[in-house]
Formats: C-alpha cells, structure tokens, sequence
C-alpha cells in the first residue's frame, strides 16, 4: 500500500504521468500562432475590398436596370401624353375658324352687314375674343393632362441625374485598395444621408400620378361623348386603379392586419 501511494503520490496520479502545462507545452498549444490559419495571398485590402464591390455592384446594378425601364415608360407615356394636350388646348381659346365664320355670315346677311368698315369688324372680333370663356370640362382635362406631362417629364430628369450619380459612385479610378475601401464607405454612408435610396423608390411612384392624373383627364375627355363611351372608359379606369391600390397601398396595411390578430397563427406559413 505504501508502495502504491510512493508510485502515484497523494492525488492517485502517476508521477510518470505529464502535467497538464507539459501537455500543452508538447502539443505546441502555448503558441498562439502554432495552429494559426494562414496567411492570405494577395493585398489584404484588395480581399476586404472584392466583396463589398460586388455587394455594392448588385444593388448599384439593381437600381440601374429599374430606372432605365422607367426611362423607357416615361418616355413614350410622355409621347401619349403630348400629343392629346396638342389637341386639348385648343379648347382653351377661341377657335379663330369660328370668327372668320361668322365675318362670313355678317357679309352675306345684306348690304348692312358689307357697309361694316374694317374698324368696327375688328373692333367686334376683338370684343367676341375676350368675352370667350373655356369650358370648365376643358380647364380640367388640361390641369390634369399638363400635370401628367409634368410629372413624366419630372420622372425621366431625376432618372437621369440618378444614373449619373451611380456612375460616378462606381468609379474609382487610380485609387489603390485601402483608398477604394474608404472611399467606398465614405459614398455608401452619403447616399444613406442624401436619401438615394428613396429617392429610387419614389421614381415608380411619380410615373404611378402621371399616369393616375391622366386617366382621369381620359374619364373627363370622354364624359361629353355620352355614356356608351364613357362608361367602358371610367370602368376600364376604375379596374386598373383598384388593382394599383391593391399591389401598392394594402401591404401597408398588413402590419396592422397582424396587430389586430386578423391572421390567425395557423395562417401564417412556417419554413
């Protein structure tokens, strides 16, 4: 027995047996760069920098190819859009055909209506033209319709500005990598501070009120022309601006839809 405590002393443990600091002193453990990963090839800003680039390069691409389709759209809505204001403002003044019709009508009534001296003929037209008032169906279809126009145009001008901005925020020239990496950051955050992002996601929106502004023009262009053209318009109208009210404005309000318990909790799908 006292050749067995001698052998493994007062802890039960061999004295053959290494201690635990021996342990990781042998398996190199004390080294805190024995096991350490190694080295990467290359710049290591250049290997920071790759995958924030391409980070920023899917979004930057992202909003490249929505705004050049909104280029596209508003360019030809805004063709649609100028050829029915050339043709709707005209009825904001008078129709000088009209006048020349009715200098016409005053010669052929009789030698009273000829004896007239260019002076008073003038003087009539000049008084017939300012007594002439528009319609009040015409002042609202070209409020609406120069609104439309307005805003398309506004669309394709922030459009453009927009893509420049993207291309000189991707530009980095002859700066080495630690520089692009600053760079890069000090142009992310100013975008987040100029509200770019926002501004992006408002283009749709301005297109969205040129075209609304437009329909309704196109309900009260039609209204004169009786109900059996109206009435397929205003419908036609009323669909489209009820399936836009549902795919933009109701998922604004399903946040509360869930506050409210509307959904219940087996409704909602689970991964």
């Amino acid at each position: 027995m006292s050749s067995t405590n001698q052998a493994f002393g007062n802890n039960g443990r061999g004295d053959s047996d290494p201690s635990p600091a021996q342990t990781r002193k042998s398996m190199g453990l004390d080294d805190p760069y024995e096991h350490a990963p190694p080295k990467p090839d290359g710049d290591p800003w250049s290997i920071l920098l790759k995958p924030k680039l391409e980070t920023d390069k899917i979004q930057c691409d992202a909003w490249k190819d929505e705004v050049q389709n909104l280029l596209i759209f508003a360019g030809l809505f805004s063709a649609v859009v100028t050829a029915f204001v050339i043709e709707s403002y005209k009825f904001l003044k008078p129709d000088p055909n009209d006048t020349i019709i009715r200098l016409l009508s005053q010669i052929a009534n009789g030698p009273n209506a000829t004896s007239t001296s260019p002076l008073s003929a003038g003087s009539s037209t000049t008084i017939q033209a300012a007594s002439f008032a528009p319609v009040p169906s015409s002042v609202r279809i070209n409020v609406f319709w120069f609104l439309s126009l307005i805003l398309s145009l506004t669309t394709v001008l922030v459009g453009t500005i927009a893509l420049q901005w993207l291309r000189e925020h991707q530009s980095y020239p002859i700066f080495s990598p630690k520089e692009s990496l600053a760079i890069l950051h000090m142009r992310t955050q100013s975008l987040k501070a100029w509200y770019v992002p926002q501004i992006f996601a408002g283009l749709p929106l301005l297109l969205q009120g040129a075209l609304i502004l437009f329909l309704a023009g196109l309900i009260d262009f039609t209204l004169p022309l009786g109900a059996k053209v109206a009435a397929p318009v205003a419908l036609t109208v009323g669909l489209i601006l009820l399936f836009l009210f549902c795919t933009t404005i109701s998922p604004a309000f399903q946040p509360l839809l869930l506050l409210s318990g509307r959904f219940s909790r087996a409704s909602v799908p689970t991964p």
